[in-house]
């Protein structure tokens, strides 16, 4: 019986051996190429790893790699050269092209280090017609092209051409999800040497601000259009301006709402921003999944216990934890909309006397229940909040762990998280774990 790996073996040597790399000696120095738009849709479809990896199982690495020269010396790293290293027929050894005998004796002596940027490999069809397989923009585009066709050649080509491609995804295919899994590959941090982390906090952050900017006018707006008409007179049996009304009874607040919501999306960003960077090594273990197990008010606990870089017998003060649990309840009921959080209000019948109560007398919120009893003073409030959990959790950090903090977290859009052979992580160029 034959195994999936060996008849995974014999259809990549099936196509190395119909569709060979060619040698050294079959290159030409320059020559034209003119890129293929069969099935492009379909090759697209796949990253540029994912190409890298397959043709590098198929023919083992490409023929051909282009690079930047960088060099340490300040006044000639802004004008970053550029050269292409060829295989040769001696295994680890490799021909530059393009360069004068300065640069490749500055590359002997290592003042000039290349930086790849661009792979290709050159195969031959059966006719001994030539494609091209690689990347361009920095590695980021790959394609496919027929190598100096003339018109007529081309057009004899072109079925041939097409068997390579169809052969080529088929394989692609077959072993979708097997060569490339991004998120598989994060989680046990496989090949990955620098990832970028999305500051979630800072955005949110400057979204609940920026929103609340614009409130005050917005919702001026809202309440305008909203009393616009009298439902106390006979506007009141006109179906258009009843539905006018409820259409801005019921969006008003929404500036206030959404600045709080924002506010609270960025405290709890922050929070697992920090729990990723700083968490100990001894708890990134998969099994006890300590990002997930943890609620966002045990991880404000338990942060100095579980993550580096805090001073001993730190905690948030209780006061803080106080105003954060009254903070959270309100986000709950936005965000989870339980019909008792909806309760507005009850009518009673007592002794044949109507009264109607409004239950937001009747409840102790830390905020009003409903949006549109909203104001700027309720979101400063909650800016305040987080604003100070965030102080309280810095001043809870040694000094080199809140450096970090306060450059990458409170400030910058992306947050570089480099991965060391180890497994401890560094933020920016400082060792976090």
């Amino acid at each position: 019986m034959k195994m999936p790996s060996d008849i995974g073996i014999k259809i990549k040597e099936k196509i190395a051996s119909r569709y060979p790399t060619i040698d050294k000696i079959q290159i030409l120095e320059k020559y034209a190429i003119c890129p293929t738009d069969y099935r492009k849709d379909e090759i697209e479809k796949y990253d540029v790893i994912y190409w890298h990896r397959l043709l590098r199982s198929i023919y083992e690495g490409p023929l051909e790699i282009e690079c930047n020269l960088h060099s340490s010396k300040r006044e000639q790293r802004e004008n970053i050269q550029t050269a292409s290293f060829r295989k040769t027929l001696e295994k680890n050894k490799w021909e530059v092209i393009g360069i004068d005998e300065k640069l490749a004796l500055e590359l002997e002596m290592g003042t000039i280090k290349p930086l790849p940027v661009n792979w290709k490999y050159l195969v031959s069809l059966p006719s001994g017609r030539i494609v091209e397989l690689g990347t361009k923009d920095r590695n980021t585009i790959f394609s496919i092209a027929q190598v100096s066709p003339t018109p007529k050649e081309q057009k004899q080509a072109g079925e041939e051409v097409k068997k390579f491609i169809d052969r080529l995804l088929d394989e692609a295919n077959r072993l979708k999800g097997q060569l490339f899994n991004p998120i598989k590959e994060f989680e046990k941090q496989e090949h990955i040497r620098l990832y970028l982390l999305f500051n979630v906090y800072l955005s949110n952050y400057l979204s609940a601000k920026t929103m609340l900017s614009i409130a005050d006018y917005h919702e001026k707006e809202l309440q305008k259009e909203c009393l616009r008409f009298d439902a106390r007179t006979s506007d009141l049996h006109d179906a258009d301006k009843v539905s006018h009304i409820n259409q801005h009874l019921l969006t008003c607040g929404m500036f206030y709402c959404s600045s709080i919501a924002y506010f609270f999306m960025s405290i709890e960003g922050f929070v697992n921003l920090v729990f990723h960077v700083f968490l100990k090594k001894k708890f990134r273990d998969k099994e006890f999944n300590a990002e997930q197990r943890f609620d966002l008010e045990q991880k404000l606990r338990l942060m100095p216990d579980l993550c580096d870089g805090f001073k001993e017998n730190s905690k948030l003060p209780a006061t803080i934890i106080s105003e954060f649990k009254k903070l959270k309840k309100y986000r709950n009921s936005l965000f989870h909309a339980k019909v008792e959080d909806s309760l507005k209000g009850l009518c009673f019948i007592e002794d044949g006397f109507l009264y109607n109560y409004d239950m937001d007398k009747f409840k102790d919120s830390f905020l009003p229940a409903y949006k549109i009893k909203l104001t700027t003073k309720d979101v400063l409030e909650v800016n305040s909040v987080v604003d100070e959990i965030v102080k309280c959790i810095l001043a809870s950090m040694q000094q080199n762990v809140r450096m970090v903090t306060e450059t990458y977290i409170l400030k910058e859009v992306q947050i570089p998280i480099n991965v060391l052979e180890t497994g401890e992580i560094v933020v920016g160029e400082r060792k976090i774990a």
